[in-house]
């Protein structure tokens, strides 16, 4: 009698890029997605903690120069009216400069996934408009920001120290009170899951990642501009000595694209392949894609096949023949509608760190024959 095992195929998982367990990465085929399922989305935490929160008694805070300082239950807030869209995420620190790949003494697929810019993902959104609970308060002609406070807090993730801080940040009054800036309760349909912010968390469109505060607990508007640790002292970098501004904040997404078809290691065959990526550019629009399969000596126009919804990435595709087996250097850049172009070199050399990364970055391919 012949006994047959059966091997399970293994489920992709999110991919550890730090030994805290604060960082989590896209699996490569995940990003082919036009969706990242909730499972497989990156997570970016400042601490290994989730916080546990009890929705029958979380109470979100609204105060500072309001009318009316609110204390509004998850029940009445989800009695407000419902928006939901799709909205792409990148943590301002995804894509590290070219320079720490050769420092890292990560594991290889660990470093594929780095190399993959695997800290990003799409996902569809459900919340209320932030405008429509700060109208609930009543903001003052004196509002200059709002400033949002997380549950998480602990130690700085890089010095440990200050020994304790909360996670806080604000933005703009006028991003704030923008129709799309949510308070989101809902992740691909699904109640956020724990890591993603649970029961709600600030969801801001276009902008890099850090400023979504996750596990929301109070809102508050102010009148002067925020100072607190992670508004400016993170998720900035240094400028060159004798610029006009000696640092530069991180808000929007930058123009950026990527390919994700082939995946890292993949072995393309000889004859017709379709190379495929996703491109996106914050608030603003992509206008175009291109393709270099010379490492960037020549370059051809893409086909930008899936335009984006709401606030999400553009799927594009490029039909590919390459020359004969061998080794190649795939790159692509996209183009906005306001003309900016991805640059091919890192563009914050002097501060050395890899925020706002939006660089064209080189894709290694191997062909063989059939």
């Amino acid at each position: 009698m012949v006994i047959q095992s059966r091997i399970a195929k293994a489920k992709p998982q999110i991919i550890p890029t730090n030994a805290g367990g604060r960082t989590f990465a896209v699996p490569p085929k995940a990003l082919q997605n036009n969706i990242v399922p909730n499972d497989l989305f990156y997570i970016r935490n400042h601490w290994k903690e989730v916080p546990d929160i009890d929705v029958a008694s979380y109470r979100l805070a609204v105060d500072g120069e309001v009318e009316r300082p609110i204390s509004l239950t998850f029940d009445e807030i989800k009695q407000l009216p419902q928006k939901r869209f799709q909205v792409t995420f990148e943590c301002c620190g995804n894509s590290p400069v070219p320079e720490y790949w050769a420092k890292s003494t990560r594991t290889s697929s660990v470093m594929e996934q780095i190399k993959g810019h695997g800290i990003m993902g799409n996902a569809e959104w459900a919340g209320v408009s932030l405008a429509d609970v700060l109208e609930l308060a009543g903001v003052k002609s004196s509002a200059v920001e709002v400033m949002f406070e997380g549950a998480d807090h602990g130690p700085d993730e890089i010095v440990g120290d200050p020994a304790e801080v909360t996670y806080e940040r604000a933005i703009p009054i006028a991003k704030a009170t923008h129709a799309d800036t949510l308070l989101a309760y809902e992740m691909n349909g699904d109640p956020l899951p724990p890591p993603h912010g649970f029961p709600l968390r600030l969801l801001v469109p276009g902008w890099y990642g850090m400023t979504s505060i996750k596990w929301l607990m109070g809102i508050h508007v102010l009148d002067h501009e925020f100072q607190g640790f992670y508004q400016k002292e993170r998720y900035m970098t240094m400028n060159e000595p004798g610029s006009e501004i000696a640092y530069t904040a991180y808000t929007t997404m930058k123009i950026k694209s990527i390919i994700t078809n082939p995946v890292p290691g993949e072995i393309v065959p000889t004859g017709d392949y379709v190379v495929a990526g996703k491109a996106w550019s914050g608030e603003d629009d992509v206008v175009k894609v291109e393709i270099s399969s010379d490492g960037g000596d020549t370059w051809d126009d893409a086909q930008i096949t899936v335009k984006k919804s709401g606030y999400s990435w553009y799927r594009w595709e490029y039909n590919w023949t390459a020359p004969g087996p061998g080794s190649y250097i795939l790159k692509s850049r996209a183009t906005n509608d306001k003309g900016e172009t991805q640059p091919m070199e890192f563009p914050n050399k002097w501060d050395g760190r890899g925020y706002g990364n939006n660089m064209v970055f080189p894709h290694p391919v191997e062909v063989k024959d059939r």
